[in-house]
């Protein structure tokens, strides 16, 4: 009885043995995945702890007018070289040349309308000219921060003909009665809006 005892007791001794190297592997596997994760953890963790507390930057924000309100935008990346050099020279931010954006869908942009020529004050627009006109805010059904670039002159000279447009309705309008020139530049940036 004995002899049949000692040979279940050898039997369990060899199968414990055998998922041995099994269970030590899983043991093994469970602990480096734990200190994986800690790391990524503490990796994530500190990239955002560093993030938070890097130097500032300072990013600028231009105006314009969407259904006659001011407008907060910033400027990000544009689809040509000039574009991304002129909105980086005039704003002293670095703005991405992105040529990509011109291969976005129609339906994926907004229209965006920059004056050439009118009325400038105090603060005009990019070109010297009064402030750009945007269609959508964040919000509206169909905002988007890409916007295909229109640009905008008048058909005159006589500054008293020439008034603020504050909304894309007030430009076509103006244009409808003859007033100016709206030309599709196939330029597209995206300037996200800032909603206050």
């Amino acid at each position: 009885m004995q002899n049949g005892k000692d040979t279940k007791e050898m039997n369990l001794k060899k199968g414990f043995l055998g998922i041995m190297p099994v269970l030590i592997a899983i043991a093994v596997t469970s602990m480096v995945a734990i200190n994986v994760s800690t790391r990524q953890d503490s990796f994530v963790q500190g990239q955002s702890m560093d993030n938070l507390t890097s130097s500032n930057v300072s990013i600028p924000v231009s105006t314009g007018f969407i259904d006659g309100k001011i407008a907060y935008f910033i400027a990000t990346d544009a689809s040509t070289q000039e574009v991304a050099s002129s909105v980086s020279n005039t704003t002293g931010f670095k703005v991405n040349y992105a040529p990509t954006l011109a291969n976005t869908s129609d339906s994926a942009r907004q229209q965006g309308f920059v004056l050439l020529n009118g009325f400038s004050g105090e603060e005009g627009g990019p070109l010297g000219s009064q402030l750009s006109v945007a269609t959508a805010v964040p919000g509206d059904p169909n905002y988007s921060p890409l916007f295909d670039i229109n640009y905008v002159r008048w058909n005159t000279n006589n500054t008293s003909d020439i008034r603020i447009l504050k909304s894309t309705d007030e430009i076509f309008e103006a244009q409808q009665n003859g007033e100016l020139t709206i030309t599709k530049s196939n330029v597209v940036i995206n300037s996200p809006a800032i909603v206050k």
